[in-house]
């Protein structure tokens, strides 16, 4: 959806790149938080070990060292979450998607938010072989989660908070469909939400986030709408399909 605010294109660019930096520090304390407890599940079992084996008491090596393999297993998904990030980050030459398997793949990523692991119920309806879709992987990722991101601000504090990504096909078109249990834009905002610095939210919230979710995927003809307010919010991700 264009823009009725003109910006710069090297000037929304920047932003953009400022948006992936933001995403990944804003999911580092649950990253930190997951590797540590992956550490602390080694440790302690190591260390009992370490005393059964000063005792003698080898019979009770193999339970001490199913709890390491465990520990070990956890930290090794941790370091794959984040390679998968890595990976995300950084190309932007296109490629054939299943936006199924990418949404996947970022809602894991979004587990590391301490919010979302801890508080929001979220529903996965997610279908691969629908169909391909030629873009930038890291594009429509930092689109989606950009809409994700809004929805999550959206529904803190309210009671039993919920999000839910789908995916779709329809008349030639791939997309993802985020719904939540937030109480959606107020009147006043609903022309306004693809405008940059538009937003009603407060707290130091800057409106940009759905505009430069929109501006993410233009170069590969995609875009971002809101195709439902009642009963939920539900905002759509939308690329041709290949």
């Amino acid at each position: 959806m264009p823009s009725r605010t003109e910006i710069d294109p090297l000037l929304v660019d920047a932003l953009l790149q400022r948006e992936r930096i933001i995403l990944s520090a804003r999911l580092l304390p649950g990253v930190v938080h997951n590797l540590s407890g992956a550490v602390q599940m080694m440790s302690l079992p190591l260390d009992l070990a370490q005393l059964a084996l000063d005792r003698g008491e080898v019979d009770s090596m193999g339970a001490r060292l199913q709890s390491v393999r465990q520990g070990l297993d956890r930290l090794v998904n941790e370091v794959g979450l984040l390679a998968a990030r890595s990976r995300y980050g950084q190309g932007r030459g296109a490629e054939p998607l299943d936006l199924a398997t990418l949404a996947g793949e970022q809602l894991d990523f979004w587990r590391c938010d301490l919010f979302v692991k801890h508080e929001l119920a979220l529903k996965r309806e997610l279908s691969p072989g629908l169909g391909w879709a030629k873009a930038a992987p890291a594009d429509v990722a930092l689109a989606l989660n950009l809409v994700v991101a809004n929805a999550v601000e959206a529904v803190q504090g309210s009671g039993q908070p919920w999000l839910a990504v789908r995916n779709l096909k329809q008349e030639g078109w791939l997309s993802l469909e985020v719904s939540d249990s937030g109480p959606g834009p107020s009147a006043e905002m609903a022309d306004l939400l693809f405008e940059p610095f538009a937003g009603d939210k407060g707290g130091g919230h800057q409106g940009l986030g759905l505009f430069l979710a929109a501006k993410a995927l233009e170069p590969w003809g995609g875009r971002v709408e809101i195709r439902e307010q009642v009963p939920h919010t539900t905002f759509a991700i939308s690329l041709p399909a290949g």
